[in-house]
């Protein structure tokens, strides 16, 4: 016996992964669910170091204080610390790697060449960065120029100009990696 579903009811019958926005959905929660679970491992649980961690967090205090520099000449950068009228440390999650992370896994997830979706990721990637490069400078002249407001602008104000900016960075990428539709994935 057979049955035929009609309507609505036939989507949930059919398994996840025959439906294209389904196959997109579990693949990105995969790829995110990986690199998320990277990131957070616990390594000095298991005696492992974070050294690169520290490094990556140092590069950015570097990146924030060379800009930082152009306005404000007496910045000092040691370490993740950046030192000037108002002292600010780069930590985990000052790297927005989450939002990174959702953008990196939603162009891998998504179905296109992956010359393009390579392309796509240096291009959003790199958009990315540079917003929250400038996100940490604005956050240092809030520090300067309006410390009691620097709690709401670091934990409110600025993550969700991130999210929304990297939403609008996948969405743009999305309209690229679309292409030819008749380019081979």
């Amino acid at each position: 016996m057979s049955v035929n579903p009609i309507g609505p009811l036939s989507l949930a019958i059919e398994p996840l992964g025959t439906r294209p926005g389904a196959r997109f959905a579990l693949k990105y929660a995969l790829i995110a669910g990986v690199l998320f679970a990277i990131y957070a491992f616990p390594f000095d649980l298991f005696g492992a170091k974070q050294d690169w961690l520290a490094g990556y967090l140092a590069g950015y205090a570097r990146l924030a204080g060379g800009v930082l520099g152009w306005f404000e000449p007496g910045i000092v950068v040691t370490g993740a610390h950046i030192d000037g009228r108002f002292p600010m440390e780069i930590v985990r999650n000052c790297d927005a790697i989450e939002i990174n992370i959702l953008f990196l896994s939603a162009v891998l997830a998504f179905p296109a060449p992956w010359r393009r979706r390579l392309i796509a990721l240096c291009v959003g990637l790199f958009a990315l960065v540079l917003l929250n490069v400038l996100r940490i400078c604005a956050l240092y002249f809030v520090g300067v120029h309006a410390p009691d407001r620097f709690a709401i602008a670091h934990e409110q104000i600025f993550p969700l100009v991130l999210v929304v900016a990297a939403a609008l960075a996948f969405l743009a990428c999305a309209t690229y990696l679309r292409g030819d539709a008749h380019e081979a994935a």
